[in-house]
């Protein structure tokens, strides 16, 4: 359960400190287990911005 509580609120909040709240554990804890959604986030954010630009 608590792999599920931090990935849902990382991909839908991307606040560490929520994740850590939710599942009482340290950040660097959240960090190293759960770092590769945030980088998600932001290739996401990179595409949306191309197209509003018109870079692909």
């Amino acid at each position: 359960m608590r792999d599920v509580f931090a990935t849902h609120i990382l991909k839908h909040t991307g606040s560490y400190e929520q994740a850590v709240y939710a599942i009482q554990d340290t950040p660097e804890m959240v960090v190293k287990h759960y770092g590769r959604l945030i980088q998600d986030k932001a290739a996401m954010a990179v595409k949306i911005l191309n197209r509003f630009w018109g870079g692909a």
